[in-house]
């Protein structure tokens, strides 16, 4: 079988030939850091529904005690810990966005890092070398669509996030160059991840980060055992570009241009919303608003919001009308321009059961309207932009105009941010201060890490 002349072959190149040496300082620190921002919502989550549910799954599945479900102290099979991890890590919705790609790359590629960190006991440098290169496929695969998959109907989280696991994967397995062309073969069969959670507001979504962590794992471990897969996976007649473009629009350039020398992923966003990464703009315009001028939400006669055609294709759809549950609520436009209007802020109790059908939020959700600005649209995928515009029932009008969110790499939160980011969502968990202190120094400081085992010793 030809190996050569193909995009996987790429890859498992700089996979095979990548120290942590040669990533740039922002890339070191940036992968970290998304270690850490994965891991809050992981530890923080636990009581939500569909993290229970894949932590209880995980541990039934079981398997050799090999890899921590994170909130049990129970150490069952490195795929099933990964699955368990990952869906908790997404249950918030807090994960870091990457523009460009329209993907969250880390609720996947960390899960199955740290698991077979754990397993394999693994430094921390090379855990840090496996999320950087996993986050990197992801992005680049994800930025290769033009921000179009969506339009198919496509999740690229899921779908870009089951080559990044499992390059993740086989970094940490020390697969050679053709087990890691192989792997991602196997992984490009197993892609899933349609948008059709969003009709129901389903805890699917948070799937599509079990699901690429789980395969991802497995595809790499296949591979390693001699399974093999096509090497045209990606680019290839019947591969992952042809089959999941929008009326084929792609650019394969995004992919190979500049790897392992260009590291795209340190442009993700680190979210302040646990939202949908796409409300970041009118969320960051009305909180604005509100802070700066309170307006009496019983006052307002109108709320306009400019955005970009897929913001409003997403967050605005007529299920998103009438949100009836959390993630509903994740995921519409009217109901978080009220909310934070009325609030004036936004936080993870902000989407909670008892706030779906707040009576005050309902009625200004009313009067919430929006329009695709030309400006933003030529703007869309590098930038995020909105604008939100009040006028009060006395003609009085309020507006706000966001050029980058929040948390974007051009308007990035600080490292204070991101550390208290952490903290507020651990501590929903683990009671003592100096336990999530000493977390976040491990972290923080993973590359000093001789096993990433400790960590695990550390969220007992």
């Amino acid at each position: 079988m030809n190996l050569e002349h193909h995009i996987s072959q790429q890859i498992a190149d700089l996979s095979v030939s990548l120290r942590y040496g040669d990533l740039p300082e922002k890339a070191q620190l940036k992968a970290a850091n998304l270690i850490l921002d994965v891991l809050g919502s992981i530890i923080g989550s636990k009581r939500i529904e569909s993290s229970r549910i894949a932590a209880e799954l995980a541990m039934e599945l079981d398997g050799p005690p090999e890899s921590t479900v994170i909130g049990y102290n129970r150490r069952v099979a490195a795929p099933n810990a990964a699955f368990a991890n990952a869906i908790q890590g997404y249950a918030f919705d807090f994960a870091d966005d990457h523009n460009q790609s329209n993907s969250h790359l880390s609720v996947a590629t960390v899960p199955v890092s740290l698991a077979l960190g754990e397993k394999l006991g693994a430094s921390g440098k090379e855990v840090v070398e496996a999320v950087a290169l996993g986050d990197e496929i992801v992005c680049r695969l994800g930025s290769a669509f033009l921000g179009k998959t969506y339009y198919q109907g496509f999740h690229p989280t899921s779908t870009c996030g089951t080559f990044g696991a499992t390059i993740a994967a086989a970094k940490l397995l020390e697969l050679d160059r053709r087990q890691t062309i192989h792997s991602l073969g196997i992984a490009g069969s197993q892609v899933g991840g349609l948008m059709a959670w969003n009709t129901s507001g389903s805890c699917t979504k948070r799937l599509q980060a079990g699901h690429p962590a789980m395969v991802g794992v497995i595809s790499a471990m296949m591979a390693q055992k001699g399974f093999d897969g096509p090497p045209a996976i990606i680019e290839g007649e019947d591969g992952f570009l042809q089959a999941y473009s929008f009326q084929r629009q792609y650019d394969a350039s995004w992919i190979t241009d500049g790897l392992g020398e260009r590291w795209e992923f340190v442009k993700t966003s680190i979210k302040v919303y646990p939202c949908c990464r796409y409300s970041a703009g009118h969320l960051d315009a009305c909180l604005d608003i509100a802070n700066r001028y309170q307006p009496d939400p019983q006052k307002i006669d109108r709320v306009l919001i400019r955005s970009s055609d897929y913001t409003i294709k997403l967050l605005a759809r007529p299920r998103k009308m009438d949100p009836q549950n959390v993630v509903d609520t994740q995921f519409s436009m009217p109901w978080q321009a009220a909310i934070a209007l009325i609030d004036g802020k936004i936080d993870v109790d902000t989407f909670t059961e008892g706030n779906i059908h707040r009576p005050d939020v309902r009625q200004l959700m009313e009067k919430v309207q929006w329009v695709v600005d030309e400006e933003f649209e030529r703007r869309y995928p590098e930038h995020y932009s909105c604008a939100v515009q009040v006028t009060m029932d006395d003609g009085t009008e309020y507006s706000s105009e966001v050029e980058n969110p929040k948390g974007d790499w051009r308007n990035p939160v600080t490292q204070a941010e991101l550390e208290t980011k952490f903290i507020n969502l651990a501590a929903r968990e683990i009671e003592d201060e100096q336990q999530i202190s000493r977390i976040v120094d491990f972290v923080t400081g993973i590359h000093e890490a001789d096993d990433v085992s400790k960590l695990f010793e550390l969220l007992h």
